[in-house]
């Protein structure tokens, strides 16, 4: 099958703009949901849905005709303070937009879903030395608080439902183009910073290649 409509969450971040630029370049057709619709690009091939991304109704018409869902949500702050994310990470925003997500992505026929979450996130197949474990699985949630929690709890959502995800797992997202490769590794660490350019291209690569169906995937690059 091939994907013609995107369903985005988190398009106005630093992330999720790529995403849409890069989108549109590629020929997709795009719905966009956001709180500030001002904040989106304008764009003939965007339709923009003004809404929460835990609210029902405005999943349920983000969804509309889309035929996968990429999404780069995270909590408001993420990208200047530490602190001011844990606070925001406090209402599980990413663990209560999925929660609602999920049922109306099976309610209309959606099967993939592409996202990003942070690169403490622990999985079962995950192989790393004992330092990176230390930092990743120990020091890292308890320094990250309820950032960690909120994505832990989303992965469990993810892992008992039936769609095709697939997770990035990131750490300092650049908002700048890199002239490092990209480097992918679905059970090793990578590095800690990522360009938005080689995440956008990794999160829309996989809205139809199979090779990281239910998995969280390590980038750096």
């Amino acid at each position: 099958m091939t994907m013609k409509t995107l369903a985005i969450i988190g398009g106005t971040g630093k992330a999720g703009q790529q995403v849409i630029d890069e989108a549109l370049a590629r020929g997709y057709q795009l719905r966009v949901l956001a709180r500030n619709p001002e904040k989106v690009r304008k764009s003939p091939n965007i339709t923009v849905i003004s809404g929460d991304a835990r609210d029902k109704h405005s999943l349920r018409m983000l969804l509309d005709s889309a035929d996968a869902v990429v999404s780069t949500l995270g909590p408001a702050g993420i990208n200047n303070s530490i602190k001011k994310a844990k606070e925001a990470a406090k209402d599980m925003l990413c663990y209560n937009s999925t929660k609602t997500l999920l049922p109306l992505m099976a309610e209309q026929g959606i099967s993939r879903m592409v996202l990003t979450g942070g690169a403490s996130l622990k999985l079962p197949e995950d192989n790393n030395n004992f330092i990176m474990r230390f930092l990743l699985n120990k020091f890292a949630p308890k320094l990250l608080g309820d950032l960690a929690i909120d994505r832990h709890k989303e992965y469990q959502l993810l892992n008992e439902s039936n769609i095709e995800w697939t997770i990035a797992r990131c750490g300092e997202i650049i908002d700048k183009p890199s002239n490092k490769p990209l480097k992918t590794s679905d059970n090793k660490f990578q590095g800690g910073q990522i360009s938005t350019h080689h995440l956008a291209n990794f999160l829309l690569d996989q809205v139809e290649d199979k090779q990281f169906v239910r998995k969280g995937v390590f980038l750096a690059g």
